[in-house]
């Protein structure tokens, strides 16, 4: 359905970003294409819709055929009825208002004649369970219903192969869940040739047929995934744990049979705690907090308290009001009743300066916050801003995304290395009140467990953490307490030895493989 033959993409004047690729893809092959933080996932996925050169310039040469015609250098219009692609952000890609005629905008542009343009209307509706749908406001959705309508309006055209850029990375387990279960059944029901790029492997793994690795030195090769996991930077939790206790191939799922009877070795449960130091010093502390926009109730009657050192994860569903709830507390977003009590006052009054010194946010989509026209530039600025000693900024960066060229644009970044430069410009301001939003999304493995080391760091030096995210093995590797909310109600308040493990309400994909209550360091098995 798909062959690559010498693929070679470069941006001019820096080293190709892959080349010599030669891959072939079958009809209804589920592929997962994955590789580091920056290595160029995000263009290569945009080479097969023509996206890349057409629209974000560049040099493209070799040859890609679609079922055996070649279709080199055609622009993403001529692509339109082959390829699907569905893009990180869905929701900023939607051109109408509704359900209904979000399905059959694609159709319209192509000419579909009406007849046929029912039939397949009804068609997709059910395949992708949105008949009840139909009418809704695409702004009514939750973000999993939001991915299924994508992708419903990326196949409407017929489309044989589908192309999705981490379409989970905002979604909750379930959510997630659902949408990979989802293209599954597209690949072996319909015959559709899904490409899927995604950081949270072990989402997809137990699903597809094969990996594609863009290592980020030019290479690209694809292998099946017992065979591509055996590199490091690409393992997930619970192909680690298993690797640790020397299973050979590795498992794939927390569910895997040979997890049941590996002999695991007495090791004590692990707790990540408040230093001592800290007890007792309030940093945050809301009473009856609620935000409101319009007729809905995105937070209700929320009531909690941070202490200094302390980490607190926010977990819930997609709409529970973990991100107006970050906004609330930050200042400058909507709160609609209630009291926010901080050392420095309430973060609402405050200018947007001195709310940055008390309380900074960094957001899902980190772009917002890049303005320059420089990495450079950013971070620079940013250490004047901050007042710290030059090359602050850049460090913190570079222990994220590693070495990236200063002079690139900003937005030329890819979506993680976007996260990681906004992290290090918050992080560098010393803020005593530090709030992520799905911090993780975007990050590999390597990434994340810098973050989790700076944010132990920040712990240790007093700050209060709050990270809103759906990444539980990274909650569970950073948080001290976790507040679990639904429909804008705290649901649950406990410990993450309590909400991750085996019994607990969200439990972690490790506390699964291993049976036991009670949270785990993986380097106890080492």
């Amino acid at each position: 359905m798909l062959k690559l033959s010498n693929l070679q993409f470069d941006f001019g004047n820096r080293d190709p970003l892959f080349s010599r690729v030669n891959l072939e893809f079958q009809a209804g092959e589920f592929a997962l294409v994955c590789g580091p933080t920056g290595s160029g996932k995000s263009t290569f996925l945009r080479c097969l819709n023509g996206l890349s050169p057409h629209f974000t310039g560049g040099n493209l040469a070799g040859r890609i055929e679609i079922d055996s015609t070649d279709v080199t250098g055609w622009q993403p219009h001529q692509l339109a009825d082959l390829v699907g692609f569905v893009n990180q952000q869905p929701e900023g890609a939607f051109v109408t208002d509704t359900v209904l005629e979000e399905l059959v905008y694609g159709m319209e542009q192509l000419g579909v004649a009406e007849t046929e343009m029912k039939s397949r209307l009804e068609k997709l509706a059910a395949n992708l369970h949105l008949t009840e749908l139909l009418d809704r406001e695409l702004t009514e959705l939750s973000g999993g219903q939001q991915q299924r309508v994508a992708i419903a309006a990326a196949l409407s055209a017929g489309q044989r192969i589908l192309v999705l850029d981490e379409p989970t990375s905002a979604l909750d387990p379930k959510a997630a869940a659902d949408i990979i279960a989802l293209l599954h059944r597209l690949a072996t029901e319909e015959g559709i040739t899904v490409l899927l790029a995604e950081h949270r492997l072990e989402r997809a793994l137990p699903s597809v047929d094969s990996m594609v690795i863009v290592h980020g030195d030019g290479s690209v090769t694809k292998q099946l995934p017992t065979e591509a996991i055996r590199e490091f930077r690409l393992v997930p939790p619970v192909v680690e744990l298993s690797k640790r206790l020397g299973l050979t191939p590795p498992c794939l799922t927390a569910q895997d049979e040979r997890l049941k009877t590996a002999v695991v070795p007495a090791f004590h449960a692990s707790s990540i705690e408040q230093p001592k130091d800290f007890v007792g010093q309030a940093a945050l502390q809301l009473d009856s907090i609620s935000v409101r926009y319009g007729d809905s109730l995105a937070v209700d009657d929320v009531t909690l308290s941070v202490e200094r050192g302390e980490v607190l994860a926010l977990m819930g569903e997609n709409g529970s009001g973990k991100t107006s709830l970050l906004w609330a507390i930050q200042g400058s977003g909507t709160r609609s009743g209630g009291t926010l009590t901080t050392p420095w006052g309430d973060t609402a009054p405050m200018t947007s300066e001195e709310r940055l010194c008390v309380a900074t946010l960094v957001p899902q989509k980190a772009s917002d916050l890049l303005f320059l026209p420089t990495v450079s530039a950013e971070l620079q600025d940013s250490d004047r801003f901050a007042k710290a000693p030059e090359t602050t900024t850049a460090s913190l960066f570079q222990r994220f995304a590693g070495r990236v060229d200063p002079s690139l644009h900003p937005r030329d970044l890819s979506a993680g290395q976007q996260l990681a430069l906004v992290l290090a410009i918050q992080l560098a301001k010393g803020a005593g009140i530090l709030l992520l939003d799905e911090p993780t999304r975007g990050l590999d493995y390597t990434a994340k467990r810098a973050l989790a080391g700076i944010i132990t760091e920040l712990r240790d030096q007093g700050k209060a953490v709050i990270v809103a995210t759906h990444d539980i093995e990274f909650a569970a590797q950073i948080a001290t307490d976790v507040v679990v909310l639904e429909s804008g109600r705290v649901k649950f308040a406990g410990t993450p030895a309590q909400v991750f493990s085996v019994n607990g309400l969200l439990a972690s994909e490790v506390s699964q493989a291993l049976q036991v209550d009670g949270l785990f360091s993986m380097e106890q098995l080492s």
